[in-house]
């Protein structure tokens, strides 16, 4: 415990005294020459990052469709804008200093609002982003497999395009910002789809300052030693690794593999809960210590501020 509170006590100190967007996004560049596997934690809101870094994670993620569901309350479907976006991103970047790496969907739009989407997401103070292939959003007639929980298949943009799409997002690039280029061609596993994705990430990979590419599938060993050969040498990122270990990942040239959305979705089933404890007038579910919250809300250094430049000499807590 006293460990995990310090831990807490550092990243409160962050209220104060924070490094720069530009070595945050240094940490992760160090983070991909490294020959070892990350695990971002996903996160949905200030406290949820801050409680990642108590933890000892060295990156955190957000999710388009967490973002959705957070923001609108709403699926997955393209309804959340590219400002909207944005702002959720920076308030993320704001609650902790780990490199934020974000699910920029498809840009938002063709290859000149995917130039604004960069923008916006650099300004936000987000480390990394990736743009996908996916064709978005889901066209009149389609089967559906581009909306968040559906069983269809997915519909890709050509080559030409997403290469396009690719290169005027790193062109609008000012300040340092990571940019993955990302495929889910390989969801379905196939010997196909293997071929589909290898000849995706030749095209992307050569595009100039692209910083790693991004891929989702079902994953063998020797379907990630084709996908590293078709990535030029760039870091991976993967989703649906699982039952493959840190080391053969590792050796098959992925740096970043992402997890799945639990903590978000660990937070509504206890809102769920409480919610139904209060309407049949039961017990309360178990809830965060008020100690720890208050560590996590950064109460003392604020508490400090206001004796320093308020002259309040018996600041309120600012919890109820």
């Amino acid at each position: 415990v006293k460990f995990v509170m310090q831990r807490v006590s550092r990243v409160a100190d962050q209220t104060m005294a924070r490094p720069s967007v530009g070595s945050i996004r240094g940490s992760l560049r160090e983070i991909l020459a490294k020959p070892t596997i990350v695990r971002p934690a996903s996160v949905f809101d200030p406290l949820s990052c801050r409680m990642a870094a108590s933890q000892g994670f060295s990156a955190i993620q957000l999710a388009g469709s967490v973002a959705a569901n957070v923001v609108l309350g709403a699926p997955d479907l393209m309804l959340l804008s590219v400002s909207e976006f944005a702002d959720l991103c920076r308030r993320l970047t704001r609650g902790c200093d780990l490199p934020l790496i974000v699910d920029a969907d498809h840009g938002y739009g063709n290859a000149l609002v995917a130039a604004r989407c960069v923008e916006e997401l650099e300004a936000a103070g987000v480390a990394a982003l990736t743009i996908e292939d996916t064709l978005l959003p889901a066209r009149y007639g389609s089967t559906g497999g581009n909306i968040q929980g559906s069983a269809g298949g997915f519909e890709f943009t050509s080559l030409e395009e997403h290469v396009g799409k690719l290169r005027s997002a790193i062109a609008a690039r000012r300040e340092g910002i990571l940019i993955f280029a990302r495929t889910s061609s390989f969801t379905p596993g196939t010997d196909a789809a293997l071929a589909d994705v290898c000849e995706r990430l030749r095209a992307y990979s050569a595009v100039p300052g692209l910083d790693g590419v991004h891929v989702l599938g079902k994953f063998q060993p020797e379907s990630l030693a084709k996908i590293q050969e078709a990535s030029g040498g760039l870091p991976i990122m993967i989703s649906g690794a699982q039952g493959i270990s840190d080391e053969d990942l590792a050796k098959h040239g992925v740096r970043l593999a992402l997890s799945p959305h639990t903590p978000f979705l660990a937070s509504q089933q206890a809102a769920l809960e409480a919610f139904k404890a209060s309407a049949a007038g039961g017990s309360a579910p178990p809830v965060i210590q008020s100690e720890d919250l208050a560590s996590f809300l950064g109460v003392k250094q604020y508490q400090d501020a206001q004796k320093e430049y308020l002259k309040i000499e018996k600041p309120a807590t600012g919890m109820k």
